[in-house]
């Protein structure tokens, strides 16, 4: 098996790729349709691993993936939402490093989870330098997003997703990372074609946005299965206080800089700079 680092690196990339790819769609379709348009072709894909997976699982197990699945799919809505309404330089370092401190100290706390001081410091640093890219050098996000209440909309998603990030370490302990790969991928689908079927159109919605976007959300299906997967594998190798902060270290790089290029967004060379910083504070947490 690849060191963790290879396969945290890699799913930072398509994760990249996949949120690239996300924004790019939702600048002309809403983010809800796009969602359940995605998630039932990201089960189809998953089940491709059918012949890697143990499902040797026990009803608890099963149910716990399946409330992490319900959490999981409420925070992939949320994060589409402020993608379709906000920068994606700005929304991509939010979403980065300030769940970080959510998941080290939840992580201490239930897991018992501890790093080494230069980790720790490292954390720090990452979550102070992605704060900065979240803001203007006037102190003010405003103009990140187009409505201020789209900020609170980060705060509470940030809140959402570190909870998630613990509970994911905590369900996929002694389980197959194949198998969980597939069973939340197939529970995701189900609670979003549930929830576009209670508010919009149903089926019939999901069927025109994928008439509508079928390359975007082909490559976002085979990218966000490969960052899932990718991460799973490493999450069951180290501690989430140290694959989460890591992973969305590359993955605020990444979408910095390429989506800020790629969307003409504004503060690239402070963006740049900053990154430079995320990367040094990275390489203290590999040590």
């Amino acid at each position: 098996m690849f060191a963790w680092y290879y396969l945290i690196l890699a799913s930072s990339v398509l994760n990249g790729f996949a949120t690239l790819v996300e924004k790019r769609a939702l600048k002309t379709h809403h983010a809800t349709a796009f969602s359940a348009a995605l998630t039932p072709l990201v089960a189809l894909i998953s089940l491709l691993l059918i012949p890697f997976a143990n499902f040797d699982m026990s009803g608890w197990q099963l149910l716990l993936i399946v409330a992490w699945s319900a959490l999981n799919a409420y925070t992939y809505l949320l994060a589409a939402r402020v993608f379709r309404h906000g920068e994606l330089s700005a929304s991509s370092a939010a979403f980065g490093s300030l769940p970080t401190l959510v998941v080290v100290v939840l992580a201490f706390m239930f897991l018992s989870e501890q790093l080494s001081i230069v980790q720790y410091v490292g954390i720090i640093g990452m979550i102070v330098a992605t704060y900065m890219l979240f803001f203007r050098e006037s102190g003010r996000s405003g103009h990140y997003f187009e409505s201020g209440r789209y900020k609170y909309m980060v705060l509470f998603a940030v809140l959402v997703s570190g909870t998630a990030s613990v509970f994911n370490k905590y369900v996929i302990t002694g389980i197959d990372p194949y198998a969980f790969l597939i069973v939340s991928s197939i529970s995701m689908s189900v609670f979003f074609t549930a929830f576009i079927s209670l508010r919009y159109k149903g089926i019939g919605e999901i069927v025109h946005t994928f008439r509508s976007y079928r390359l975007p959300i082909s490559l976002g299906a085979v990218f966000t299965v490969g960052y899932r997967l990718t991460f799973y594998l490493a999450l069951i190798l180290i501690p989430v206080s140290l694959a989460q902060p890591l992973g969305n270290t590359f993955y605020v790089i990444i979408t910095v800089a390429i989506g800020g290029l790629l969307f003409r967004e504004g503060d690239l060379a402070r963006k740049f700079v900053l990154s430079a910083f995320l990367v040094f504070f990275a390489y203290l947490l590999v040590l």
